[in-house]
């Protein structure tokens, strides 16, 4: 278990005993708190996708602390075949919480049929039916935004974000939505293409946080005091997903279809490209600075998950 991993088990024991008997209460409860009219219990359901190459037995989870980790006690659910994942028996207050997603020993990745890294992990928004290294860039633009001041609602803001790194992509799907390995298989030309390279920018951007999450875990270690969360956070802020996608290209533009779906992570990172810039993990200061600007970010999204709806398309979470 790296240090990163050990610093977070230890915060979220404690963690886990002073939210256990609020999330008792928030299970049973609608988005202003009251106890659900008699007869009513929580059946929200959120599910969807997860791709590295599609990770079975992996975990994923309804981030209610908002810490950016499975916690005990929170909805959780392990993915099966194809990264497929079922949360079930929500409530309207759990459908507009972040999702978190944490590979384990005993997850495979189906691309290779191998352990994925046990340290991977993502974010993703409220709603999202994929979650991978593309909705966990998505999840930390969301954040942003809120820590700097918007008032839009969460739905407005994950559009937003989603938009925005799409653009950053040269692509115009949804990236909290797509499924690149299903589209792959499923279209042709042009459409087939951009799942190919969109499937390799994010086996890219996942092999850098798993890299980010080692170096993370060297300054974790000698500076104990720093957050956990806002050091997983910080690092997703110094991916740069453009970089990617130009390396991509480049391979794009010298190979077929096929030769794209061929290679893998480490096709870009060893290619000796000029392109590639591999991103540099944040130190204790900028960990430090993520710290204020996730104190900022979750208290605007505990009010949001408050008093909003939740997200268009989710199964209500307080039906009979």
């Amino acid at each position: 278990m790296t240090q990163f991993k050990k610093g977070l088990f230890t915060r979220n024991m404690l963690a886990t005993a002073i939210l256990a008997p609020m999330m008792m209460v928030a299970g049973c409860s609608d988005n202003d708190g009251s106890p659900l009219p008699s007869g009513q219990t929580p059946s929200g359901v959120s599910d969807g996708v997860v791709y590295d190459g599609y990770l079975v037995g992996a975990t994923v989870c309804v981030d209610e602390n908002l810490n950016k980790t499975c916690d005990a006690g929170e909805p959780s659910t392990t993915t099966g075949a194809g990264g497929e994942f079922s949360l079930v028996g929500l409530t309207d207050a759990q459908l507009l919480t972040p999702l978190v997603l944490e590979a384990n020993e005993n997850t495979v990745d189906e691309d290779t049929g191998q352990p994925a890294d046990p340290n991977l992990k993502f974010l993703a928004p409220a709603g999202s039916t994929a979650i991978s290294g593309f909705s966990t860039i998505i999840q930390m633009k969301v954040e942003s935004a809120l820590a700097a001041g918007s008032t839009a609602t969460l739905a407005e803001l994950k559009a937003a974000a989603a938009a925005d790194l799409a653009n950053e992509l040269g692509v115009s799907v949804d990236l909290t939505t797509y499924d690149p390995i299903a589209a792959f298989s499923s279209t042709s030309g042009a459409d087939r293409r951009t799942a190919a390279e969109l499937h390799l920018i994010n086996q890219v951007l996942s092999a850098q946080i798993v890299d980010l999450i080692a170096d993370v875990d060297v300054v974790l270690e000698s500076n104990p005091d720093l957050s956990e969360t806002a050091a997983f956070g910080a690092l997703v802020e110094s991916l740069n997903p453009a970089n990617v996608a130009a390396v991509v290209q480049e391979f794009s533009d010298g190979g077929t279809v096929n030769d794209l779906d061929s290679y893998n992570a480490d096709t870009i990172i060893s290619s000796g490209s000029a392109t590639y810039e591999a991103p540099v993990a944040p130190d204790a200061t900028v960990i430090e600075e993520q710290a204020v600007q996730d104190e900022l970010a979750q208290a605007e999204l505990e009010d949001a998950i408050a008093t909003e709806e939740p997200p268009t398309g989710a199964t209500g979470g307080t039906g009979a």
